[in-house]
């Protein structure tokens, strides 16, 4: 008679033991830092507890819950810490949310920062409707080239103009206008050697002169960020007394 041997039953998957030992992790470090605090928010611990159950439910991933899924997942934290539901839940801030303003708000403060500016107007003239560089455009940026190679602080800005945009780009002069400052990075970067990450072309939306001459040109912009003496390493600064 044969016996009957039952089947292994099939395990979790190796990935889940790695994920479910992280999130432990993070559950633990998160306990550990609100045993650590020397002051007790239990709103802040409720919003935190909350925002990390949405975070596993939604799998990171923002419009999965509706905002009603959300403060009802945030106000059953906070029913826990016998605290009243949120006055106004439009008025949280998601993490997703969070991060991409804090983004925008390190590239503001970069582009506030001081610094020096070598304007060039029209290194390079265009056709009506056209962003292909003549012969005579090619010539007079070979001569400038020099001067406008950016050093490894520098950027050099490419500003296209247009107001004469035609069934080539369908009436659109901001795409024209930047076509023309692609051409002139382009040719920059190719035959002079210059450093991609460090030639930036742009359009400008509205033309501030529309009967101004170089609304069918490229101008240029050298930038050097300033330097504050205070910021400087201690081997770069000026030495008194000529020590």
């Amino acid at each position: 008679m044969v016996e009957r041997t039952e089947e292994p039953k099939a395990g979790a998957p190796a990935w889940l033991v790695s994920f479910g030992d992280m999130m432990t992790l993070i559950l633990t470090f998160f306990i550990l830092l609100v045993s650590m605090a020397t002051q007790r928010d239990f709103a802040l611990m409720a919003s935190g507890l909350g925002s990390f159950l949405v975070a596993l439910k939604t799998h990171g991933m923002p419009g999965v819950m509706s905002a009603s899924e959300r403060a009802e997942v945030f106000n059953h934290y906070r029913a826990r810490f016998n605290l009243p539901p949120e006055p106004d839940p439009e008025r949280r801030v998601l993490h997703v949310l969070a991060s991409d303003m804090e983004l925008v708000r390190a590239t503001a403060a970069r582009a506030l920062q001081p610094f020096d500016a070598l304007f060039q107007p029209q290194v390079a003239t265009f056709e009506p409707d056209s962003a292909e560089l003549t012969q005579a455009s090619r010539d007079y940026l070979d001569r400038l080239a020099p001067t406008l190679h950016p050093g490894p602080r520098q950027l050099l800005i490419l500003e296209g103009h247009a107001l004469d945009a035609g069934p080539l780009h369908a009436g659109e002069n901001t795409w024209l206008a930047f076509e023309r400052a692609r051409a002139v990075r382009q040719w920059l970067v190719e035959h002079h050697k210059m450093k991609p990450e460090r030639v930036e072309a742009r359009a400008w939306a509205r033309e501030i002169d529309p009967e101004g001459p170089g609304t069918r040109s490229v101008d240029a912009r050298l930038i050097t960020p300033a330097q504050e003496t205070s910021d400087r390493p201690e081997a770069d600064r000026p030495m008194k007394d000529g020590r």
